[in-house]
């Protein structure tokens, strides 16, 4: 039977489509076809694409003459539809982390924050020549409800007048379209040689709408992204048809049903969404409570203990129904306070945040490196250790010389004190 291995920190697993023919170890015989892959990436703002982003430049390091690109099916929700877009299209992540970092020369422009947050300006205007109208007519109605009116009905009163979006997502698609329309890309699902599932939910009716599906194949990739990334309230809906569309997330934070439907027998899943465990009761731990770092964190670790509370019980009834298919989970560590305190709509922190998932799942796959040896055996495919293990050397080695520099510059100050307490 498959197994979900869930790797805390990040964990990993690499893909391809059919090993060496010239492979004559018996490893290699045991193996016989290599089974169908899938990567599947989950939501998680802005945050939670560059996570992506790094932990996939991890990833290619388990590479045997494979990358990421290689997968047989991607499947991309919210963030990971932007991701999942721009690496079924053969974009690596080796080049996205160059985009990011803007080491020229870079494969295609980076985008802007005026881009990703692009006003929707006529809905704004709208509310703005309404708004005093609304006020008068909530006015006259709170009047005649007096002593049975909270500040909460006042406000939820007024919200109605606002827009469905302060956003308009219109900067998004542009960018994608962009992109997309550079040498070996295409911005359209048939075109692929992969499979690409990009999800949405339809807002009036609930239900998940997929797009690379026949019926949703001839949205154009960069649409599909802009639906799957429409958070609600910051974005408005996307109007496709007759639906409006709004973040693929809602209804899961990752869709990996998707996936195994699909046919896929190895899956590895991206979801940057873990709750923090923030436990004040350890003497080592940090003292201030998630209630005291504001509104939007309390409302953030809410939806991240729904998802992810989600998401690992749909994984094990999966184990149970799905015998045969190994689910490789990345995730960050509940303990990471990087990502916990970094606002999904991060835009500044962005580069940070990739370096970070790049070095966290770099050591997972180094810790964990037997083990996804074996389950990648089991589907035919072949990694190795070799590089993430250079790479992690490397860490150790950088993590030394900054311990030796701050041991140094501690060592002059306490010299220094030293020296001025004496003269006085």
């Amino acid at each position: 039977m498959g197994k979900v291995v869930r790797l805390q920190t990040s964990a990993a697993e690499r893909s391809g489509r059919a090993p060496s023919s010239q492979a004559r170890r018996p490893a290699a015989r045991r193996r016989s076809r290599p089974s169908k892959t899938a990567l599947v990436l989950g939501g998680g703002g802005f945050t939670g694409a560059v996570y992506e982003i790094g932990a996939l430049q991890a990833l290619d390091l388990l590479s045997v003459n494979r990358s990421v690109n290689d997968f047989d099916v991607y499947v991309g929700t919210s963030a990971g539809s932007f991701v999942a877009a721009m690496t079924a299209n053969g974009i690596s992540p080796e080049e996205m982390m160059r985009v990011l970092n803007r080491q020229v020369p870079t494969p295609f422009p980076d985008v802007d924050l005026g881009t990703l947050l692009s006003l929707n300006v006529r809905e704004l205007l709208s509310s703005a020549v309404t708004f005093p109208f609304r006020a008068a007519k909530l006015t006259r109605r709170l009047l005649g409800q007096i002593g049975q009116v909270s500040a909460l009905d006042v406000v939820l009163g007024l919200a109605e007048g606002m827009p469905s979006g302060l956003y308009s997502g219109a900067g998004i698609e542009s960018y994608v379209r962009t992109v997309l329309d550079g040498p070996d890309r295409s911005d359209d699902f048939r075109e692929l040689a992969n499979e690409l599932l990009l999800t949405a939910t339809d807002l009036d009716t609930a239900e998940r709408v997929v797009f690379g599906q026949p019926g949703f194949d001839d949205v154009p990739i960069s649409t599909a992204v802009r639906a799957s990334t429409a958070l609600p309230m910051v974005y408005q809906p996307v109007r496709i048809g007759d639906r409006e569309l709004v973040d693929g997330g809602i209804v899961s934070t990752t869709n990996l049903d998707l996936a195994v439907e699909a046919g896929a027998r190895l899956l590895v899943v991206v979801n940057p969404l873990v709750p923090y465990v923030n436990d004040v009761r350890d003497p080592d731990a940090r003292r201030q409570r998630i209630s005291g770092m504001g509104f939007p964190h309390v409302g953030y670790q809410t939806f991240k203990l729904m998802a992810h509370g989600r998401l690992h019980e749909l994984k094990r009834q999966w184990e149970q129904r799905y015998p045969g298919v190994d689910i490789i989970l990345i995730e960050p560590d509940p303990s990471d306070e990087l990502m916990f305190r970094t606002s999904v709509m991060d835009y500044g922190s962005r580069v940070a945040i990739a370096k970070h998932g790049f070095r966290s799942v770099t050591v997972k796959l180094s810790e964990d490196y037997d083990r996804l040896r074996r389950i990648a055996a089991r589907h035919g495919i072949e990694i190795s250790a070799t590089r993430v293990r250079k790479v992690v050397r490397h860490f150790q080695v950088a993590e030394s010389g900054e311990t030796a520099r701050w041991r140094s510059i501690l060592e002059q100050t306490r010299a220094t004190l030293l020296r001025q307490s004496a003269s006085e």
